[in-house]
């Protein structure tokens, strides 16, 4: 579905943000609430990519009462964090038939089915899309401000084409609603509005309008400092470093800003820095080995310390990773990557199979393969 390319971004990341139950890459909790209610646990959990703990809080619930919507509603935000939209649905639906009053299920089973339709064929992706539609107007109809339908809704707008409901000046006139009576969102939608359009300086004016409405999000930090570290035309790796300073200040828990530390000091050759960071990642985020991905990605870009690379690549795959993190077969294509610039084609080889037995359609590892078969 060209229309619906992007909505991964919406609920992944919003570039990872838009939702008090978002990971750096996700955005609405089922949840969410707009209003000056103060977030739950899971919410913050969820803000802090913490999905695996969400999945046991979810399951524990539901074994005492399976009627739990709630429970349910968590559990499709988890899905969709391990990429999963069908499963995301199943859960969603879920949530909606034991309670169709709560317009925060809605617009999650909203989410679902624009994600679903990402990965559909044109005619099933239709289909899906009218159904977000369908769960779209419940929300909006029982709550003109359910945010999470709101940001949906935005992002449809921006990327649909123009016949089937497309419109970049209503996606700008929503997310100046959100600003109205909910200003740090606001802001969070305008900055993905401009997500890739290299208007950097704006984006980044709205980031920090976001931190400045609410100093106690960790979002806009979160996002900043992968602005400063990943997105940005001219990064700058200080206020990246800054940045995800400022977020575990808020949450010391909060993954994605260990991840953008380990980065920055693997490309600067700091390796005390990066030793100690990755212990400190170890004992507040222990189920998140994410910044040991990071870490050996950045060595590997700048030719540095393979055998670093190769032992932090090594660490990452001795657990499940975290929602919205790396899967195995992306560790496996890296380490992959690696092994090719020693020279190391069996080891090379080996770890291309292994990335493709996980996931077999995965592009980059079948093309390398096969270069390497004729090599």
């Amino acid at each position: 579905m060209p229309f619906a390319n992007d909505f991964k971004s919406i609920t992944l990341d919003l570039v990872g943000l838009l939702s008090r139950s978002g990971a750096i890459f996700l955005i609405f909790s089922s949840s969410f609430t707009f209003a000056a209610d103060r977030p739950s646990a899971v919410d913050l959990l969820m803000e802090a990519g913490h999905w695996k703990q969400i999945v046991r809080i979810a399951w524990d619930r539901l074994r005492s009462n399976p009627k739990d919507a709630q429970a349910h509603a968590w559990l499709a935000k988890t899905r969709l964090s391990y990429n999963d939209p069908e499963g995301a649905v199943a859960e969603a639906e879920k949530a909606v038939a034991i309670d169709s009053s709560n317009p925060a299920f809605h617009a999650q089973l909203a989410e679902a089915y624009a994600l679903l339709a990402d990965k559909s064929s044109p005619v099933k992706g239709a289909i899906y899309v009218h159904r977000m539609n369908r769960e779209l107007e419940a929300a909006l109809s029982a709550n003109p401000r359910q945010v999470e339908a709101l940001l949906v809704q935005m992002m449809f707008c921006l990327k649909a084409p123009l016949l089937v409901g497309g419109n970049r000046q209503r996606a700008l006139s929503i997310a100046d609603n959100v600003v109205s009576f909910l200003p740090s969102w606001g802001y969070l939608a305008h900055a993905r509005l401009l997500a890739g359009k290299g208007e950097d300086a704006s984006l980044e004016s709205y980031l920090k309008k976001a931190a400045q409405a609410d100093p106690s999000m960790v979002r806009p930090r979160l996002w900043l400092a992968d602005f400063y570290c990943f997105q940005a035309q001219a990064p700058r790796l200080d206020l990246a470093e800054k940045e995800a300073r400022l977020a575990l200040a808020i949450d010391v828990t909060a993954g994605q800003a260990y991840k953008v530390l380990a980065h920055v000091y693997a490309t600067q050759k700091r390796w005390t820095d990066l030793e100690n960071v990755l212990v400190q990642a170890d004992a507040n985020a222990p189920e998140d080995l994410s910044p040991y991905h990071s870490a050996a990605e950045a060595l590997i870009e700048i030719g540095q310390d393979f055998n670093r690379a190769e032992k932090y690549l090594q660490k990452y795959l001795t657990q499940q990773p975290e929602g919205r993190q790396p899967t195995h077969a992306q560790a496996h294509w890296l380490l992959a990557d690696l092994y090719k610039r020693e020279g190391r084609k069996g080891d090379a080889v080996r770890e291309l199979q292994a990335a493709l037995r996980l996931q077999p359609d995965f592009a980059r590892a079948k093309q390398d393969l096969t270069q390497l078969s004729r090599s």
